[in-house]
């Protein structure tokens, strides 16, 4: 490739210079889903055009949301918190599935931090604030509108813009993100929408508010984007031809458990079969019905929409001992303005302990400080000092942690970002029984409902015929 070029050289002075045979283009197309319009718990199915090279990366789900109700209420973070369930199909053949979706969706991402100005376009990162601009007049630019979204002043949103840009398992993972759909038939993307209580928190407690039984969102204006590729160059779809095309991809199973007290603590089995566990996870929610006020610090107010009593998330940032715990002696709140459902509760976290097969996986129960260290290293070695990524900027200290977004991870696999390695444990043939056990130190005995997360590395093949199988 470089000739004439010592080898002995470092990169630096080597020249290359490479060009794609024959013209390419690529467009970004729109695709409606099978209604345009959806409620809580309907489905919506997209499928993807036949005959294209979609690039997955750049793939959007848009939609607009309007509130209603007797009392206000607004988004939870994170537009994917309105996926209650995912379903990816090939030909007809179910590739992916993953139930609580939005649960899963919000403990990844808030274990993989991005910059809150990524989500400006409506992926909803920050729903402390409802932003605006007036309409515009004369001869000088219109000014822009600020409120904060936990006030009780505020209103039921109506349109609110929102779209979806990132995904779990196959759309967001698959090992080559560029799919030739003429090879893979109809590519269908099922989603549920969650139930209000996922999804919907009352903004600050007004005297006369009792109840947000009546709280629900409509969604409209449903579409999706994808960039299309396109070669008048034969060379790649000649090089495809009657091979089996290998995808690996993400996949995760979620199994809730009967409900628990924190003073009988955790201890839950579940079994798993598959070619390849990269990890196991273990958290908890609160059992809902019905949305609840918003988790923030100020959604629990004295209900006369002052701005003294609500914050937004950088205000919070500014000052979180300041904003501890929430107003008129509410000890939840702080900063994670988000929903009671998205709440994963483990605060007073004693000791934890993952067990295979009945062997288990650490020297003794871990405490504490080496459960998040090694979540850390579950997740990809991410120590201070050998990632960009971070929590939630809004998660200050290890008991925030635990008391918002805590879970306890173990790595089943060998970790290198440089090249991929399919290297989990293996549990094809015979299924494996996965324990966890979870102690707490404190009295609290209100119930908690355990869950295990495991996720597995798949590989889909694409065979000559539309063949579609995963392993």
């Amino acid at each position: 490739m470089y000739d004439n070029i010592p080898a002995s050289l470092p990169k630096e002075f080597f020249y290359n210079i490479s060009k794609l045979s024959g013209s390419y283009s690529k467009n970004l197309i729109k695709i409606s889903s099978d209604r345009t319009d959806a409620s809580p718990s309907t489905i919506s199915v997209f499928r993807l055009p036949i005959g294209s090279l979609l690039d997955l990366r750049s793939l959007s789900v848009w939609f607009k949301t309007t509130m209603s109700g007797t009392n206000p209420t607004i988004p939870a973070r994170y537009s994917s918190t309105f996926i209650k369930r995912m379903a990816i199909s090939c030909n007809n053949v179910v590739i992916a599935q993953i139930e609580d979706y939005n649960l899963l969706y919000n403990l990844m991402a808030d274990h993989n931090n991005k910059a809150l100005n990524k989500g400006i376009g409506g992926e909803f990162l920050d729903n402390s604030v409802i932003w605006g601009e007036s309409t515009s007049t004369g001869t000088t630019q219109s000014a822009l509108t600020a409120q904060k979204a936990l006030l009780s002043a505020v209103t039921n949103q109506q349109n609110v813009q929102m779209v979806i840009n990132n995904f779990l398992s196959f759309l967001g993972s698959s090992s080559t993100s560029i799919i030739p759909t003429d090879k893979f038939g109809e590519i269908c993307l099922s989603i549920t929408w969650s139930s209000p209580y996922e999804v919907l928190g009352g903004t600050a407690e007004a005297s006369t508010v009792s109840s947000y039984a009546t709280s629900t969102y409509a969604i409209s204006d449903l579409y999706l984007t994808c960039e299309a590729i396109s070669f008048s160059d034969d060379s790649y779809y000649n090089s495809i031809n009657s091979k089996d095309l290998m995808y690996s991809f993400d996949d995760y199973t979620i199994t809730r458990f009967a409900e628990t007290t924190k003073t009988s603590g955790i201890n839950v089995t579940t079994y798993l079969n598959a070619n390849s566990i990269d990890w196991v996870a273990c958290t908890a929610v609160r059992n809902q019905t019905e949305p609840s006020l918003m988790v923030g610090w100020g959604s629990r107010g004295a209900g006369d929409g002052t701005t003294d009593k609500t914050v937004s998330i950088n205000e919070y940032l500014s000052d979180p001992v300041k904003f501890l715990n929430n107003v008129d002696s509410s000890v939840n709140g702080d900063g994670f303005f988000s929903t009671e459902a998205m709440v994963r509760d483990l605060q007073g976290i004693k000791t934890a302990q993952f067990s295979i097969n009945n062997k288990a996986l650490n020297y003794a129960s871990l405490n504490k400080y080496e459960i998040f260290q090694n979540n850390l290293c579950a997740l990809g070695y991410e120590g201070i000092d050998a990632s960009a990524n971070g929590l939630v900027n809004t998660c200050v200290s290890i008991f925030h942690y635990f008391k918002y977004y805590g879970a306890v991870f173990q790595s089943l696999s060998l970790i290198d970002k440089d090249q991929y390695y399919i290297s989990g444990l293996s549990s094809a043939g015979s299924s494996c029984a996965v324990n966890a056990t979870i102690s707490f130190d404190s009295d609290a005995t209100y119930k908690i409902t355990p869950i295990i997360i495991a996720k597995m590395t798949k590989i889909l093949h694409v065979k000559n015929g539309r063949m579609i199988s995963t392993e």
